[in-house]
């Protein structure tokens, strides 16, 4: 993760900072660590192209995370678990949904693309991105058919 000026963790919590103070941030999307074996693993396993060898965030999706109508259902999940997210995730299930890779611990999930088209320094590149994460209403729900638990 080269040498930042803050940590992973000082930087997601400054862009909830924004959104909470402002309504919105404007940090440039960054990457929260490198892809873990067992998604990648499972990617090529399975055929799915991995767009980075990266996981990134965005202040767009921290923000979609926050959003007011996820709020008032009580689905938003802590700052605190957005912040811890880039460790927490080594010890969390992850499965796939067909689409994207779900992170979960049972309370919270984290929903992440393998391969989203996002707008960096203004041009269009693609990343394995963080889409978003909500409060887990039913835990039975990852044993839905549509997901696979890697």
């Amino acid at each position: 993760m080269g040498k930042k000026d803050k940590s992973v963790e000082e930087l997601i919590a400054a862009v909830l900072n924004d959104i909470s103070q402002k309504g919105f941030s404007s940090v440039m999307p960054f990457s929260i660590g490198s892809v873990e074996a067992r998604m990648s693993q499972f990617a090529d396993a399975n055929g799915i192209e991995l767009a980075s060898d990266e996981l990134y965030m965005s202040a767009k999706q921290l923000q979609h995370s926050m959003r007011a109508s996820k709020n008032a259902k009580g689905l938003v999940v802590e700052a605190s678990e957005l912040i811890a997210f880039p460790q927490s995730r080594f010890s969390m299930e992850l499965h796939y949904d067909g689409e994207c890779f779900i992170y979960t611990d049972g309370q919270s999930k984290f929903i992440v693309h393998p391969n989203y088209k996002m707008k960096i320094s203004r041009e269009l590149v693609a990343k394995v991105n963080f889409i978003t994460a909500t409060k887990v209403k039913d835990p039975a729900e990852f044993t839905l058919p549509k997901y696979r638990k890697i």
